[in-house]
């Protein structure tokens, strides 16, 4: 099973992305995070497979986050989540080492196929 960190500071949001990425049965949610900092320290303490962070977020964006984690974790790759998807942020999150961009208001299915894509497992 591949097991992946959630990092939303919106709780119903993580739960819709905890419905959809259940439905893959070789995923599991290993943990969640409701701020920057919290994503940084449970992607140390859980060692997920794949993290998934929002961009606002208190306390610590998810640049900022997913830079630190990169840095710390450099195997685990990063997805960033977001409503504020812009040519820029796509660009910052690749010069810190988040691998992919998705924009919330896609639906799940890029969402998916972006989790697919970095833990190589097929949505079924």
């Amino acid at each position: 099973m591949a097991r992946i960190l959630i990092a939303d500071d919106r709780e119903s949001m993580r739960m819709a992305v905890k419905t959809v990425i259940r439905m893959h049965p070789g995923w599991e949610i290993c943990g969640e995070a409701d701020d920057g900092r919290e994503a940084v320290a449970k992607a140390v303490e859980l060692k997920p497979d794949l993290v998934l962070l929002d961009f606002r977020m208190p306390i610590t964006n998810g640049i900022r986050a997913g830079s630190e984690i990169c840095s710390l974790m450099p195997r685990t790759p990063v997805v960033m989540y977001t409503l504020h998807r812009t040519a820029e942020l796509e660009l910052a999150a690749k010069l810190v080492g988040i691998r992919r961009v998705v924009a919330k208001e896609d639906g799940p299915k890029p969402l998916l196929n972006a989790i697919e894509a970095e833990l190589g497992n097929p949505v079924v």
